[in-house]
């Protein structure tokens, strides 16, 4: 089927399948090859790494371009400044031998720093796709969701295959005190702060955020000023969801969201909220304006930089954690329909396990 415009699972795959880009990986690295040192063969290579970040660098018919790109920047292009590509390269084998790399060979602190950091993100992230309800274990759902992840399980799984999840964890973990010891006045690449403290929220998210750890409790307040407590919701399975009224994406979640609350009604299930608002009648009036019928906690009057965000790391809005009964961290960072299959999976293990238990 060739793609005709129409915005149906069939003309997204048509479309997919179609996309000009595949082709063009190949080009630019055969051009990269011949082009030695040059700037041009540079800006070649980056382009494959844009692909890359637009399309996922295990599909088919680009994780070997991918891959090769990585290669030939250690290769060729050393004296090129690199500092910025350590927080744009993928999770994949060359990506952590690139960060590897520069991490002991930089020809700075500033880009021994970066590289060290972000092998320390990488191997977070990789620590999270080996985990068994990962985005990366997880067949792909709908027409479309079946045929991209037909182009990249084979790649995916070899990636993924015999990876020890403990020592993923330690070494990440490693990797961020070395950036607080070792270098702990380089500022980050933008320069807004210090990459040591980037460094510490990191070994704190990965001991108390990460998949499989219990989450910190929240003892607080809701918008209308009533006590409440996270850990109240032992026994259900708990979407919190972080928010705020300026946060568009924030917003247009809330009718997908009010789907889950009515399709899990009467069911082991709740939504919590947590609003960034800087003031209680903004957070109010957008509770009522959205009519949104759950609780949410308010982060208080320094909005985004509350207790509740700043315990739990937030740095994109909406952030997202799906709880189980135990209230261990099952799944980040899914949003809409990628909620509804995990959802129903751990309400419906809930529901089993007090039927097992009367």
């Amino acid at each position: 089927m060739k793609y005709d415009g129409v915005k149906t699972e069939d003309g997204s795959i048509a479309r997919y399948r179609e996309w000009p880009g595949w082709s063009f990986a190949s080009k630019f690295t055969s051009f990269a090859e011949d082009a030695g040192s040059s700037q041009e063969g540079f800006d070649a290579l980056l382009e494959v790494l844009k692909m890359g970040n637009s399309v996922g660098e295990f599909d088919q018919d680009l994780f070997d371009d991918y891959e090769r790109a990585i290669e030939l920047i250690l290769e060729k292009h050393r004296e090129k400044k690199l500092r910025n590509l350590c927080a744009q390269v993928r999770v994949s084998k060359q990506s952590e031998n690139f960060l590897r790399t520069l991490m002991v060979e930089g020809d700075s602190n500033e880009l021994r720093a970066e590289a060290c950091f972000f092998l320390g993100r990488l191997l977070s992230q990789k620590r999270d796709m080996c985990l068994p309800n990962s985005w990366a274990k997880r067949p792909g759902v709908g027409a479309f969701g079946e045929y991209s992840d037909s182009r990249v399980r084979a790649n995916l799984d070899r990636f993924l295959a015999n990876q020890d999840i403990e020592q993923l964890q330690s070494e990440a973990i490693r990797c961020f005190k070395l950036v607080t010891s070792d270098y702990p006045d380089v500022p980050t690449a933008r320069g807004d702060e210090k990459l040591s403290d980037r460094a510490r929220r990191e070994i704190y998210e990965l001991r108390h955020l990460a998949i499989g750890v219990t989450a910190p409790d929240i003892v607080g307040a809701d918008v209308d000023g009533k006590p409440m407590r996270l850990s109240d919701h032992r026994g259900k399975v708990v979407l919190l969801v972080f928010w705020a009224s300026w946060c568009g994406p924030c917003i247009g979640d809330i009718p997908h969201e009010k789907e889950l609350y009515a399709k899990f009604v009467d069911r082991p299930f709740v939504i919590v909220g947590v609003n960034a608002d800087d003031t209680l009648t903004s957070a109010q009036d957008s509770v009522r304006d959205n009519a949104i019928p759950w609780r949410s906690f308010w982060n208080g009057p320094d909005g985004i930089d509350g207790p509740i965000t700043t315990n739990w790391n937030v740095r994109a809005w909406p952030t997202v954690y799906v709880l189980d009964p135990e209230g261990t961290i099952r799944f980040k960072h899914l949003r809409r329909e990628e909620l509804g299959e995990p959802l129903e999976q751990l309400v419906t293990e809930t529901e089993t396990n007090v039927s097992k238990q009367r």
